[in-house]
C-alpha cells in the first residue's frame, strides 16, 4: 500500500495548527488479501464502531457517500518515543481498505501526546470495518491510549 505521507517538517507545523487537514491516502488493493497490506508494525489502538458514520448529515446507507470527520486522539507515553507518531484511520468498504493519515508528530520526550485532524471518508457501499492506527511503531514503545473522539462536521437533524 502507498501511503501519501505528511513529511517530517509538517510534524511541527501540525502541532502549532490544530484541525489542520488530513492528507488522503491511497487505498489498498480491492482484493481478498486486502488486510495482507496491513503493515506489522501498525498498532490499532481503537475500534470506531461503524454506526459513528451514520451521524454524518451525508451518510447513506447504500451507495457512495462522503463526509467530513472531526478525530481526535490522547496517547500516554510514560518513556517518549524516539520515533514519529503517525495516526491513520482505517476502514474497509465494498470497494477495499482504504487508511487516511490524520497527524503526525515528531518524537520527543514528552509525556502524552494529542493527534488531532479533519478526515475525509469516502465510502463506496457499507462501511464494514472502522479502526485508529498509529503506522510504522516499533513494539517496543509503552503506551496507552487516553480517550478519543470522533465526530461529524455536519450532523444529521434529529
Amino acid at each position: 500500500m502507498l501511503f501519501n505521507r505528511k513529511s517530517p517538517q509538517a510534524a511541527t507545523e501540525t502541532q502549532r495548527h490544530a484541525g489542520a487537514s488530513a492528507a488522503r491516502v491511497a487505498p489498498a488493493s480491492a482484493s481478498p488479501a486486502a488486510g495482507a497490506f496491513t503493515n506489522k508494525r501498525d498498532k490499532r489502538i481503537a475500534d470506531v464502531p461503524v454506526s459513528r458514520l451514520s451521524t454524518h448529515a451525508s451518510w447513506q446507507p447504500a451507495g457512495n457517500w462522503s463526509g467530513i470527520f472531526e478525530l481526535a486522539v490522547w496517547l500516554r507515553l510514560p518513556q517518549g518515543t524516539d520515533h514519529p507518531l503517525q495516526l491513520a484511520l482505517r476502514y474497509t468498504d465494498q470497494k477495499g481498505e482504504k487508511t487516511v493519515l490524520v497527524d503526525i508528530c515528531k518524537p520527543g520526550t514528552y509525556k502524552s501526546a494529542l493527534l488531532n485532524g479533519s478526515v475525509t471518508i469516502e465510502a463506496q457501499g457499507r462501511v464494514r470495518d472502522m479502526g485508529l492506527f498509529l503506522l510504522g511503531l516499533p513494539g517496543d514503545i509503552p503506551m496507552g491510549l487516553e480517550e478519543w473522539h470522533f465526530l461529524p462536521q455536519l450532523k444529521r437533524a434529529v
